[in-house]
């Protein structure tokens, strides 16, 4: 039975990772609005960049991640499938030579 991706605590922690650095960039370009072209903005535009760059290692992170875990995944189902068609193989041939 497969799970809900809401279900996955990775899942749900990379949500709230991704709403977190967007609400920080959404504030800092609020805060430049606000503060407009006379202030130094220097601080928030390093801050913006900063959760950009974080973000994109946590989102790079994940996605290959997943992709390992599903490689991994499939591989140890084909296995499972392999090994459960060699005892069905080897239980008929064991049947043949008793006959």
């Amino acid at each position: 039975m497969e799970k809900s991706p809401l279900q996955s605590k990775k899942f749900v922690a990379f949500l709230v990772a991704e709403i977190t650095w967007k609400l920080i960039i959404l504030v800092c370009v609020l805060k430049l609005i606000q503060e407009g072209e006379g202030s130094n903005p220097l601080l928030l535009h390093w801050t913006m960049l900063t959760a950009v760059i974080i973000a994109g290692f946590i989102e790079a992170g994940f996605i290959g991640g997943q992709a390992w875990l599903d490689k991994y995944v499939r591989i140890a189902q084909m296995s499972h499938e392999g090994a459960v068609k060699l005892a069905k193989l080897t239980k008929i041939a064991s049947k043949e030579d008793d006959s």
